[in-house]
Order: C-alpha cells, then structure tokens, then sequence
C-alpha cells in the first residue's frame, strides 16, 4: 500500500492535497503566517526621454527542457559552464550550455522522471534518483565524460528526499521520506551501511566535518550520525521551527542553512554549538533552501507563490524584492562558478505542469565607455548594461557625476541605461558612472568612471626665441597654438619663472609676444592656452643684451699698438737699406728661407719674394723718377742763364 506519509517530494509543499490545503488555510488566520504575498511597487516614473532611452533589468532566463515535464532538480557544475537538469515526468537527464542557455544534449534513462541530480567531486559522474509512480526505483549513474548511462544502483530507498556523495568520490548517501538513511559504495551501487531513523519527513541531508558526519533533518530536530557506520550520534530540537526541511552548506560548515516546511522561515543552525543562529520569516511555505556567507542572506523558492525570497539575516527581515518564476518553483541552487540561483519550474500534478528551469542573475551593470568629441554643442551618449537589478525598494540604477572623480552625485531623474549629455566646457570637466542597488540580493555597486574625451589646445611653438636688446624693438613672435575658436593665451606666475622681460607683453587673443625690453638679463616665462576642451602649457627662455654691446681694449688695429705692423720702426721694413734680412739685399741673392734648386736661387711660387711683374714696375718707377730729375736740372739751369 502507498505510504500516507506527509510527502514532500512528488506530491510538493509537503503534502498532496489535504495539508497543503491546511496550512494555507491556516497562513491567513496565523500571525505565524500572516506574510502577504509581497507585490512590487509601481515603475519609476519615467523619464521626459522615455521614448529614447530604456531599462532592461535582465532579471533571468528560462530554459525549456521538455514541455509539461515537471522539471524538479537543476544544477550547475564546479566550474559554472555546464547545468544538468530533471523532471519528475522526463526520462532523461538534461545537460544545459550554461554560457549560450539552451539544452546542449539529452541522456536518457529507464522510468518515468527523476530528482536530486548530483555530482561526484571531480564533476565526471552524475547521480540522480530515477522514479516510477511516485517510488525510487533507484540512482542513475551517468559518464558525464562520454555522457552515457553508465549504470542504476538499484538497492535503495523508495522514496529519496535527498543525495549527498563524499568528498573523496567514494561514498554516496541518501535518505528518504520515512527515515532511511543509507551508504552506498559510489562506484558499484553495494550497500555499505543503513539505518531506519525514527520520527518522519525526512528532507534534508548534508555532510560535515571532513565528511565524517551526517546531517539528517526531520520535524523539529536535526539529527547527527556518524558517516561511516551511520550510527546516531545526537539529536538536536530546533524552538521556533514546525518542520526542518532542506539542508544546504556555503563555505562554513558552522552556517547550515535549513528551510521550514511547514513555516513561512529560513534560518542558520550551527551544528558545532546546537543553536539557531538567524532565523527570518520570509512568506509562504518554504521548500527549499540557498545559503550565501558574504551576504549573509539565505534564499528560498516558494512554490505557492511562484517566487523565489530573500532572508536577510542583517537586518532579520525578507527583502521586499523577489524573483518571479514561471510556474512554481520546486527545487533552487546555486551556480558555485557564478553564484546564480537555479529553480526547477514543476508547476503542479494536479494544476500546470511546467516546463522550464530558470537561471536567476545576479547583479551588475558594464562600464559606460568614453565619449569622444572634435567640438562643443550637440550632445553625446553614455549607456551600461543592468543585469540582475530590479527597480523597487530602492532598488535601480541612476547616473552620478563628479568634477574630481572622489566626491559623486546622482543626476535626477537619470535612472535609464542610457544618459545622454551636452557638451560643453562644464560636462567635458565631469566624470560620469552608474550607481546600482538590488533588494533581492541586497548589493549595490558602481560602475567605472566616463567621460567626454576632446581635443585639449596645444602649443606648436617650440622655440628658440630670439635674443632682444635693451631700448629695441623686440621682433613679433607669435606662440602658436592648435585649438577651438576661444583659445587664449595668458602668463602663468610661478616661484619658479621670472615672467617676461620688462617693456615685452604678450597678446591674450593672438599668442604674439611684442613690445620693447627695457632691462637686460636672462629671463624664463611660462605660456598657458586654454579653450573650451582644456590647456597646455610650455616653458621659454630670452636673454636681453645691453645696448651697443661691450669695447676690446686689446683692439690690434690700435695705431698706438708696438706690434703694429704699420709701424716705421720696424725691423723688417724693405725700405730700411741697412737691413740685413731685407729680401732686396744683393748679398742674398736667393731671399731668406728658400730651398735650394741647385742653380743657386728659389722658386718664386714657393718663396715670400716680389714677383717679376712687382720687380718691373719698381724699375719704372726708378726710372721715371730719374728722368723727372734730369728736366728739372735742365730747367733750373735755363732759368739761371
């Protein structure tokens, strides 16, 4: 006969019908229970630039693995790129491409449907259990390697709740509804140990400490068992909860999340000290659980609501956001590559079968990119990508600007994707970047900082300048610049720098230096350009000299000079007769310092001697001046007589 038990797997929420009726029945009369479905608030009003810009919060998606195929169990790899999902109505194991979202291959297995898909530590195994008419009828082993059955261990519980495999790959657990609760050998199937656990609703199972202990959860009490021979070793009572359901670990084996069953709470046990440690009333009857240590916040699927919540054990309150799926939700974990939640969509036996299991994002938004512009006016556009955020509660994006990239604040009324801005001298100052909030996952955050990117002036002009010179007039020199139509230019007083020589000024609208310098001396200055993009600056150097320039002394054209070539007493006069170096001296017929030809005279094109021309004109010289005093005796000698 078919066991009457309070079930929770097939027949969902805990019950097939009658308890299920019951406890909602009860949720609108108990305080206990008198969480209202939460509703979301209305949209942000939109912006006057509704029709040009959008928000699209990406929230999830929905993969179809087999129409009306109840699916029940969905979960991800170690390394986040592969989903393997069941159904309580599809013979097959269904293995998903995390990255393109869509069904990649399909496995198929002998029964009906099957539930809690679960991996062996090094991710080539998947084990699963396969179910007849509501009944286990044993755990599918799949190669994920060559994705093929592989094999059915078939001596197993016939009502399983959960599935637990060993660290080390060599142990597979499981328990079911009524209290089994066995030891497989993982590899061959062959029952290692078993136990029958008194009490009922046997949900939850996990494995802690090194793997040396069991978790098994039932009613109001969490039970301890050694997790080689399966002796129990403690039981603990759990005040304030109506039915432990589902058991889940994240990084610390002192926060084991469970779920209640029967309630409308998701809490944290610590098995090292027994105590409840955070316990949230989060609405409707809660199934499973989803634990994450840095949030410090538990999610459960809520399948009468078709809604995923959140406990916020921060605050001790649900987050007021929620994630809607599209039928109800029967199983939830997590992406552990990615920390994405995945739901089964099952819907109902006796209602609407669903199809589809869900991956829910988590939050963030892409980088707005710079902006680049040739020329103020106009305006240009910023965009990000949300993913994951929900508007609501506080929840949404909005734009922020800050001059210094330190001190931010929000744009009004810019909650879109995208932000459009007009450019001028004020926004090209500005950084802009998106701020973000989600309720659900109860984190907020930034993007990177962007900006409008324009050509900044610069000065062409590299100098040198030319000397000047005191009480002259300075030559026009122009600092060239690149720029908008409203570059200037303008001295920049440093500690450093002298600033332009006295009487030199320079034009603010033309760059050009003029003027006459007044005192002499080395001088720096610096040149700064600025227009509507920006500035640049540059550094000179110009020396003014004194007027007229500095006298030699020593000036060797002096006539007062003693070496002055010009003088009548020097030695070395030709027409001093008396002068023995003298080159005219007929008792040195070969002048001074001439080579030897052996025909007892120099090379005149190799000596300092006169040349014939020279030596011609000298006799003709000697000659007329001889003639000359030949008539003037003749005439003085006419006149004497």
């Amino acid at each position: 006969m078919k066991s009457t038990t309070v079930r929770h797997s097939r027949g969902r929420l805990a019950v097939p019908g009658l308890i299920l009726g019951s406890a909602l029945a009860l949720s609108l009369a108990s305080p206990a229970l008198a969480l209202e479905t939460p509703r979301e608030p209305a949209a942000i009003e939109a912006s006057e630039r509704a029709a040009q810009t959008t928000f699209t919060p990406d929230l999830q998606t929905a993969i179809e693995i087999g129409d009306e195929s109840r699916p029940s169990d969905f979960i991800a790899s170690a390394d986040g790129a592969w989903g393997f999902a069941a159904g309580d109505e599809l013979s097959e194991l269904v293995i998903i491409d995390m990255a393109a979202r869509a069904v990649a291959d399909r496995i198929p297995f002998p029964g009906e449907g099957a539930e809690y898909v679960r991996l062996s530590p090094d991710g080539s195994l998947a084990y699963f259990a396969i179910s007849t008419n509501d009944l286990t009828t044993g755990i599918g082993v799949v190669d994920l390697t060559t994705r093929t059955l592989i094999d059915v261990f078939t001596t197993v519980p016939n009502d399983i709740q959960e599935i637990a495999i060993s660290r080390d790959g060599m142990s597979l657990y499981a328990v079911d509804l009524r209290g089994d609760l066995v030891r497989l050998d993982a590899h061959t199937g062959e029952q290692l140990a078993k136990i029958r656990v008194s009490g009922k609703n046997m949900y939850g199972m996990v494995l802690i400490n090194d793997d040396t202990q069991v978790l098994v959860s039932r009613e109001q009490t969490i039970s301890t068992f050694d997790a080689v021979t399966l002796e129990e070793t403690k039981s603990t009572h759990m005040p304030g909860v109506k039915s432990t359901s589902s058991l889940r670990i994240d990084t610390s084996e002192e926060r084991v999340y469970f779920s209640d069953a029967s309630s409308t709470t998701l809490g944290v046990f610590n098995p090292a000290t027994d105590e409840i440690t955070d316990l949230v009333s989060v609405g409707g009857l809660m199934h499973q659980v989803e634990g994450y240590d840095d949030l410090n916040r538990a999610f459960g699927n809520v399948p009468g609501w078709d809604a995923i919540m959140a406990a916020d054990f921060d605050t001790g309150k649900r987050a007021e956001s929620l994630r809607d799926t599209p039928n109800q939700p029967y199983s939830i974990s997590k992406n552990p590559a990615t920390g994405e939640l995945l739901t089964a969509n099952g819907g109902s036996r006796l209602g609407s079968k669903g199809s589809t299991v869900t991956i829910v994002n988590t939050p963030s938004v892409t980088d707005p990119a710079d902006v680049a512009v040739t020329k103020p006016g106009g305006t240009v556009r910023f965009e990000t990508n949300a993913v994951g955020i929900k508007r609501g509660y506080g929840g949404g994006i909005v734009w922020q600007s800050s001059v210094d990239g330190e001190e931010w604040t929000d744009i009004d009324d810019e909650y879109d994707e995208q932000f459009d801005v007009e450019v001028t001298a004020e926004t090209v100052r500005q950084q802009y970047r998106v701020r973000w909030f989600d309720d659900f996952w109860g984190q907020h955050g930034e993007s990177a900082a962007a900006r409008i990117v324009a050509p900044a002036p610069m000065i062409t002009f590299e100098g040198p300048l030319a000397e000047g010179t005191v009480d002259a007039e300075y030559p026009e020199t122009v600092i060239t610049a690149t720029g908008q139509d409203d570059l200037a230019w303008a001295l920049v007083d440093s500690d450093e720098t002298t600033g332009l020589p006295a009487g030199l000024t320079l034009d603010a609208a033309t760059g050009t230096v003029t003027g006459t310098p007044t005192e002499a001396g080395d001088y720096t200055f610096t040149v700064k350009v600025t227009d509507v993009f920006g500035e640049d600056s540059r550094t000179y150097e110009l020396t003014v000299l004194e007027a007229g320039g500095p006298t030699d002394p020593e000036d060797p054209a002096d006539p007062e000079d003693p070496e002055d070539p010009a003088d009548p007493e020097d030695p070395a006069d030709p027409a001093d007769p008396a002068d023995p170096e003298d080159p005219a001296d007929p008792a040195d017929p070969a002048g001074p310092g001439l080579p030897d030809d052996g025909t007892g005279g120099g090379k005149l094109s190799e000596s300092g001697g006169a040349s014939p021309v020279l030596l011609g004109l000298l006799a003709a010289g000697v000659i007329a001046a001889g003639g000359a005093a030949l008539v003037a005796s003749r005439v003085r000698g006419s006149r004497s007589n």
